[in-house]
């Protein structure tokens, strides 16, 4: 549910991580709504060879419903997206992001740091 990217450059542009989402119950489960902490990161969901997203920060945009369905025993990917530059030179330091997923099980919170070195 967490992921370190250590440490990425801003000159080296957008960083990415897959984490699996996996419906071990016995019904498909549905997905509602994804979105993301902070407008420097984007997450999209890929499940049953299509694409949903990619959904930013709620608050900057409309966030859509998916209404998705991962099937009872199946897995999906949530692709995360972090642009280290997306904050210009104010933003080196250490970072902490939220990717939310709600569902008809409840919410699934996914978390990603770095250190965003010039």
């Amino acid at each position: 549910s967490n992921f370190d990217f250590g440490q990425v450059s801003m000159s080296a542009g957008k960083v990415s991580h897959i984490f699996k989402v996996r419906n071990a119950g016995g019904q498909a489960l549905t997905v509602d709504k994804l979105y993301t902490s902070c407008m420097c990161t984007v997450a999209t969901l890929i499940t049953g060879g299509k694409k949903y997203g990619p959904f930013g920060m709620a608050g900057h945009g409309f966030i859509p419903k998916i209404n998705a369905s991962i099937a009872s025993g199946s897995e999906a990917d949530v692709e995360i997206v972090f642009d280290p530059a997306a904050h210009g030179p104010a933003g080196v330091g250490p970072i902490q992001r939220v990717i939310y997923l709600e569902t008809s099980a409840g919410e699934k919170q996914f978390g990603i740091k770095a250190v965003v070195t010039p």
